[in-house]
């Protein structure tokens, strides 16, 4: 019986951007556990550095097109991977351009292929795709030895193409030594932060809604957004909770709204942070903020509970299935401002509330969601998907 490590083929993006996807890639790959187990090669798909530039058409992404493939032909050929690891997109142009075929080839090589849909909105998505294009990705999904998802009730995302059991659950993990709540610097009173693409699939527009009443209600409270601006939508067109279809707005047209008002004050825009100055904002955070409309599991939103910090969001991806309404904070349906409002200020109203929503917050990512808890989860499921 050989004792030789299974050859597995990662393939995705890496930091930077200093995004969930890219955060979580590099996890895996850092992880002893799973370096232990797998002879891990790695395919880096990013070519661009900046969350703005994603998905766009353009030369760069039909050269990086043939660059990708060359690549990924040359380790089907010469590494002889017996798993395929693949994060695939929830758009009909990411399923054009690179999924349908990443799943066909490795399936040509005799490959195992397990993808892995970081986001919950790919079902919504799918309705609106060409029929041509609805051929192909069930043809090629029906090919697929695993498939994970961030939350249980997200494993339909795949049917009819996908059985159950070829479906798999893996939540979001976090480094609790780095994002401890044992730090000195002192909650900067009133702030609420609020970090990734400020879209309105993301709840940016709303948010700036909602803060001339929460500032006028509580005067000291400051809006800090951690990200970048970004006009359109690339990924995001239905309310995950609902399913109606997002109407679009303008986030410049929203920002100078709010400059131009009495409120500008109560709104710093910190661009997009990492490394020590987000830890930093992160840390002197009295209260974190997600409105987003759709997620597979907020990274963002798991690092502040980590650090200790509570939490308003939206109960949406696997947010609805592992933290509780009014433990691990308030919640809100995604684009009712009224409920966020309500949310908010029962928050900001109850110091000793928050000190204890903050404390069952990190206690709750420290139990669940350690990164050695969720890479021996996804060691499992590898191994499940080889031995099948």
């Amino acid at each position: 019986m050989s004792d030789k490590k299974p050859k597995i083929l990662f393939i995705g993006p890496t930091p930077p951007p200093y995004s969930g996807p890219e955060l979580s890639m590099q996890q895996f790959l850092e992880s002893e556990l799973l370096n232990e187990a797998f002879d891990i090669t790695f395919l880096k798909t990013n070519f661009r550095t900046d969350n703005t530039k994603k998905g766009k058409l353009d030369f760069s992404m039909f050269t990086n097109f043939f660059i990708y493939f060359t690549k990924l032909l040359r380790h089907l050929s010469f590494k002889r991977p017996a798993c395929v690891y693949y994060p695939v997109t929830p758009t009909q142009i990411g399923w054009v351009g690179r999924d349908a075929w990443t799943i066909l080839l490795g399936k040509l090589f005799g490959t195992k292929v397990i993808i892995h849909l970081r986001g919950s909105h790919f079902k919504l998505n799918f309705q609106q795709f060409n029929i041509l294009i609805k051929k192909l990705v069930g043809f090629s999904l029906r090919r697929v030895d695993c498939a994970i998802v961030q939350a249980e009730y997200l494993k339909d995302q795949f049917q009819p193409y996908v059985k159950h059991n070829k479906m798999a659950v893996l939540y979001q993990a976090m480094d609790i030594e780095e994002y401890s709540d044992d730090y000195d610097i002192e909650t900067e009173n009133g702030k609420i932060l609020v970090m990734g693409h400020m879209t309105k699939a993301k709840g940016y527009t709303d948010i700036l809604k909602i803060i001339p009443d929460i500032c006028l209600e509580f005067p000291k409270v400051k809006f800090y957004f951690a990200g970048n601006i970004r006009r359109g939508e690339r990924g995001v067109f239905y309310n995950q909770y609902t399913g109606e279809k997002i109407e679009y707005e303008n986030p410049y047209e929203a920002e100078a709204k709010i400059l131009n008002s009495r409120f500008k004050d109560n709104y710093v825009n910190l661009g997009i942070i990492s490394g020590k100055d987000k830890m930093k904002h992160i840390q002197t955070a009295e209260v974190f903020l997600t409105a987003s409309y759709s997620e597979g599991f907020s990274r963002s939103l798991l690092e502040a509970m980590a650090i200790g910090k509570p939490a308003v969001f939206t109960p949406v991806g696997a947010h609805r299935e592992v933290f509780e309404n009014e433990v691990h904070g308030y919640t809100f349906i995604p684009g009712d401002l009224e409920q966020m409002k309500k949310a908010l200020r029962k928050i900001l109203s109850d110091e000793n509330n928050r000190k204890a929503i903050g404390r069952n917050n990190r206690n709750n990512v420290v139990e669940n969601f350690s990164i050695e808890t969720i890479a021996s989860n996804f060691k499992g499921i590898i191994t499940k998907t080889l031995a099948s």
